[in-house]
């Protein structure tokens, strides 16, 4: 009986201090302390304001900055095969296709001594390379 009322008296105390914690601080502070009122104050060459979604495109996809900075993912489109149609008729540029590799992964196992081996990666080659876009006969 004894244990009991001790651990009746810990869940009141449990209970009134999460209350006062509660009562303290407005939930949003208690659970995010910083503030939230972010202001960029870039000036210069040390950077600039953007959003995130936005960084993240510009460190993906980089621009040249001699080009439009306003290409639309269509106009891009047209750019890339404006510049694959431009490769086409030129014969003195083959390209070469990089191989096929699988990667196979290996999970832990017991060997035939007891031995353990652990979690790797086996890389194979399924194809070879290739050349594209050249005339093989040529001599």
């Amino acid at each position: 009986m004894k244990h009991c009322k001790w651990f009746l008296f810990d869940m009141v105390a449990m209970v009134a201090m999460v209350t006062l914690l509660a009562a303290c601080a407005p939930m949003k502070d208690a659970v995010n302390p910083y503030n939230e009122n972010f202001k960029c104050q870039a000036s210069g060459d040390d950077g600039k304001c953007i959003d995130t979604p936005s960084a993240y495109k510009e460190a993906r996809y980089p621009v040249p900055e001699d080009t439009l900075t306003n290409l639309t993912e269509v106009e891009a489109q047209v750019d890339r095969y404006r510049m694959l149609t431009e490769l086409l008729p030129e014969e003195k540029k083959p390209i070469l296709q990089a191989p096929k590799i699988m990667r196979i992964l290996l999970l832990p196992y017991k060997g035939e001594n007891q031995e353990l081996f652990m979690t790797r990666y086996a890389y194979v080659k399924i194809e070879d390379s290739d050349w594209i876009l050249s005339n093989i006969n040529e001599q």
